[in-house]
């Protein structure tokens, strides 16, 4: 393959820019640039060495690193050059490395010699693009285990149970009467454990895409009841616009934070009520419809007053999490509470530490050591390969061994487009596209 080279640092002024190199002749193309007491093909592996990079009209000091093939990211020869960071200088120093006999690197194309050099499966790769993305502490942990091969691992040991399975009830095609009185109970245990495993690892998908994308919490309330008081507070800032008037909040305002590193997604929407005007039932409207998006709502009272119009707020939620809150505290609450209900003021603040917490305990809750799956493609894998588990599982049965066979086989392929094992071409540049240049 070609020796391909990219900057792998932001674009922008910085302390430091690098451009990496690999290939068989990364070693070769980096000597033409760079300039140091010791030749680079001398030079020890991993070790950082100060020198000069020498351009068409320019020099510049500069750090030069070699690894060695197979010990580097992409299991080729890799040598990165680290610069200082001025956009200039950078782009002359990628120029020079072109020049010097480098073609131009794709997007992820690192990390897909990475992968197609057995340096990592495709789910670790997929982990590395979700740590560059990552926009919370847990996203980043999530991302971290994925791309330290956890779920790798966890897929591969199931795929080998069904390799040892399948060869088990292909022996008992070939030899019916020796083995399959005792065969057929045994293949059905291990199919219904390994069932088991793969439900337990598909149900954990709404916590993975919760962690990922942010935990979305719907704001509902009867007008004035103090939602977008509520959403400002716990933003920080004047996000949106708070009057005494009835009916301010005309279109759903959202906005994100991150608490004790979890993303939370806020959706502040129009109060709910009967009106006679027409852009004011849209925004209710459109409430409705972010609270069947939501993974939990905020019922926001008005500690002041009951009104007998908070009951069609329950009936909205019926069937999500939801937390109750009872605004105004600063004002004194004068209502009936439920010991449930979190008192709070989006006036002063009060209150609304526990209601964070509260969000978080309910929607984000990772047991233990747990593999959680936070990629819908991985989620869509596992599915299939459940559902054929499901459908041999049926077939014992009826002792349609060769129908077992074949969906043992199903579950195992589709298993394999998680780690890379069985996974189409197509797939695999539609999933490094998805990376930047120079990773």
């Amino acid at each position: 393959m070609d020796t391909i080279a990219a900057i792998s640092t932001p674009n922008g002024k910085g302390g430091i820019g690098i451009v990496r190199i690999s290939g068989d002749n990364a070693i070769d193309v980096a000597s033409r640039v760079f300039r140091a007491p010791i030749e680079l093909k001398d030079v020890e592996s991993r070790k950082m060495i100060l020198g000069t990079v020498n351009l068409i009209d320019a020099r510049d000091k500069a750090l030069c690193v070699v690894f060695r093939a197979p010990n580097s990211y992409t299991g080729e020869d890799v040598v990165e050059l680290h610069c200082h960071g001025g956009v200039s200088l950078i782009d002359a120093v990628l120029k020079a490395v072109l020049n010097a006999g480098a073609k131009l690197a794709g997007a992820g194309e690192f990390t897909k010699r990475a992968f197609l050099n057995g340096k990592l499966k495709l789910a670790d790769a997929e982990g590395i693009i979700d740590i560059i993305n990552a926009q919370s502490v847990s996203a980043v942990n999530a991302a971290y285990r994925l791309m330290s091969g956890k779920l790798s691992d966890d897929i591969n040991v199931i795929q080998n149970k069904l390799l040892d399975l399948i060869a088990h009830l292909e022996a008992i095609m070939d030899y019916p009467e020796e083995l399959e009185d005792e065969g057929i109970p045994d293949g059905r245990r291990i199919t219904e454990e390994l069932f088991d495993e793969l439900k337990k690892l598909y149900d954990t998908k709404e916590v993975g895409r919760m962690i990922k994308n942010g935990v979305a919490v719907a704001i509902i309330g009867l007008p004035n009841a103090g939602k977008s008081s509520l959403l400002n507070r716990l933003l920080k800032c004047d996000r949106a616009i708070v009057t005494d008037i009835e009916g301010t909040t005309r279109d759903v305002v959202e906005d994100t934070l991150v608490y004790n590193g979890e993303m939370i997604r806020l959706l502040d929407t129009a109060g709910i009520r009967e009106t006679d005007n027409h852009i004011e039932k849209i925004g209710i409207d459109r409430s409705k419809k972010a609270v069947k998006g939501a993974d939990v709502v905020i019922i926001v009272l008005d500690g002041e007053r009951e009104d007998a119009r908070e009951n069609a707020l329950f009936e909205l939620v019926k069937g999500k999490p939801y937390i109750v809150c009872v605004n105004k505290s600063d004002l004194g609450i004068s209502r009936p509470i439920n010991e449930d209900y979190v008192i709070i003021s989006a006036k002063t603040g009060d209150g609304t530490d526990e209601l964070l917490k509260r969000l978080t305990d309910i929607t984000v809750r990772v047991d233990g050591d747990s593999e959680i799956i936070t990629n819908e493609r991985h989620a869509q894998a596992v599915k299939r390969a459940k559902d054929a588990l499901e459908r041999a599982l049926d077939n014992y049965d009826d002792f349609y061994i060769d129908c077992i066979v074949n969906d043992l086989k199903e579950a195992y392929d589709a298993l394999g487009e998680i780690t890379g094992n069985t996974v189409s071409e197509d797939v695999i540049n539609a999933i490094f596209d998805k990376f930047c240049v120079g990773k």
